[in-house]
């Protein structure tokens, strides 16, 4: 019978990232990808003859650290800035805001002057939450009750941190953490457009308005993430960062295998042993999953070996999956009206107020699609030729909100957010070669994703830090002894940062994070 030291389920960046860590640290690591594709959802797959496209997340940003350690530029990866964000407005009206402050400063003075007086301020304030989630992110939840020492310390760091912002700026973040990006963005500006576009962040990836409190928290996650307002993705697509940690762990002495059989973990007397594959028992010291609480406690492991209280508490996790996610295969580029040619380098988004977003929501919330939904709309090919066939180009577009409830039929949605893109591009359908639509209820099936959330779960402060996934299982363990998670499900959360499988990796013995 083969044995290894961690047998991981599922290969997303997380999952790659811990096996890489393992790896390098001496264990001997097994991959176990049940789909044809490393990285899981976060994978670019041909979905026309010639044209690739992004499945799940359209953007992405590696924490700093995990480049570094595993070094990934040496094993592919390269990294392309989408550096404007673009609010699509009616009547072919638009703004751009580029990275640079002082340049979008400018932009804003063009039609808001007072916004533009407070624009950078409200970003620095905004830098400094998400700083401090950063170095919350960096760190494992403590557990202890009461806490260890090595607990001790970590949280006395984090209230140095606060306090070295002042007393005036240490209470705006914490404000922040609670509040709802409306109430945020009311706060500090008067135009409705603008509130709009800086209002998308708060609302991305939830199956909630911009009304909902904690939607702010949703906001400050996604910059600490490094995919806030300026994103990043990778040549080659999202699933190119997959792919270089794949080569990466690889390259360490890990083995990954894709288009496996069912899966399920083997438990005697409450411990983990090892895993079925089909027909085939593997042997393990550790196992990791990479899937979420519910997947994993509902399909992978047998009820009966946990307790019902546990059980309970796995039922009450938010997930309502809410994006839908459409890729077009186009003849040629698409020209926006009144739009420079470069800011289809960046994202573009439909959400003109937060009073559009409300609405957009309150389709979901009653189980349909919204007629006016918000869109972030991204031209990949742009920027990297080797999505498309010479003078092609895909569009990727981001739809929410797509309830997980409801069976909403795909070609409603797809032609639905076509309808709106032609508004701004309007022989959009006659350039369509050919389309690709993925509901909520798809990535579940194909992915295994609960509900179809692409985060792991709703990002918000009741499933955040030592919350996430559940009480008392923030530390990546779980119930049963020798089985762990390290998915986008646990702390810190979703997105392509691969924290969450650093961390989990650390807490079971790699410490040193340095390369040799």
């Amino acid at each position: 019978m083969t044995s290894y030291d961690t047998i991981i389920l599922g290969s997303s960046p997380n999952a790659l990232t811990a096996a890489a860590y393992l790896a390098r640290g001496g264990k001997r690591v097994l991959v176990l990808e049940p789909s044809e594709h490393i990285g899981g959802a976060v994978t670019t797959v041909q979905f026309a003859d010639g044209f690739a496209g992004d499945i799940g997340l359209t953007s992405g940003r590696l924490d700093s650290n995990v480049i570094k350690d595993l070094q990934l530029h040496e094993h592919g990866l390269e990294v392309i800035e989408r550096d404007t964000l673009t609010s699509l407005l009616a009547n072919g009206r638009s703004f751009t805001l580029p990275a640079d402050r002082d340049a979008a400063t400018e932009v804003i003075r063009g039609f808001a002057p007072n916004d533009a007086a407070r624009y950078k301020s409200f970003m620095q304030l905004v830098d400094l939450a998400s700083n401090f989630l950063q170095t919350v992110y960096a760190m494992t939840p403590p557990s202890h009750h009461p806490p260890s020492e090595a607990d001790v310390q970590k949280l006395t760091a984090l209230v140095s941190q606060l306090r070295g912002y002042g007393r005036r700026e240490m209470t705006e973040v914490m404000r922040l953490l609670v509040m709802s990006v409306r109430d945020l963005l009311d706060e500090w500006f008067e135009s409705a457009a603008l509130k709009g576009l800086l209002g998308t962040a708060g609302v991305r990836g939830l199956s909630q308005g911009p009304f909902a409190g904690s939607t702010a928290f949703n906001l400050l996650h996604h910059l600490a993430i490094g995919d806030g307002y300026f994103r990043a993705t990778a040549r080659g697509g999202i699933g190119a960062i997959s792919q270089a940690l794949s080569k990466a762990a690889i390259s360490s002495g890990a083995e990954v295998r894709t288009k496996v059989s069912s899966l399920h973990v083997n438990v005697s007397d409450g411990v983990a042993t090892g895993v079925q594959v089909g027909g085939e028992s593997i042997e393990a010291t550790v196992i990791i999953s990479d899937y979420d609480a519910r997947h994993t406690f509902s399909n992978l492991v047998s009820p009966p070996e946990l307790e019902p209280e546990f059980n309970r508490a796995l039922r009450n996790i938010r997930y309502n999956g809410a994006v839908a996610r459409i890729n077009l295969a186009l003849r040629e580029l698409p020209k926006f009206t009144g739009l420079a040619a470069a800011a289809l380098g960046g994202t573009l988004n439909i959400a003109p107020s937060i009073s559009y977003l409300e609405q957009a929501f309150d389709g979901g919330k009653y189980g349909d699609i919204s007629n006016h939904p918000f869109l972030e709309v991204t031209v990949p090919s742009v920027s990297d030729a080797t999505l498309a066939p010479a003078g092609k180009h895909v569009m990727s577009i981001w739809l929410q909100y797509a309830p997980y409830r409801n069976n909403i039929d795909p070609q409603r949605v797809c032609d639905l957010a076509v309808d709106r893109v032609s508004e701004f591009v309007p022989n959009l359908r006659s350039l369509m070669q050919h389309s690709q639509v993925i509901m909520p209820r798809d990535y579940e099936a194909q992915f295994h994703l609960s509900e179809g959330h692409l985060y792991g779960g709703e990002i918000n402060l009741a499933q955040a830090f030592y919350l996430r996934p559940l009480p008392g299982f923030a530390q990546y363990h779980t119930p049963i002894s020798h089985l762990y998670l390290c998915g986008a499900a646990t702390h810190p959360g979703g997105g392509v940062h691969g924290l969450a499988g650093r961390n989990a990796a650390r807490e079971l013995g790699v410490r040193d994070m340095v390369p040799a």
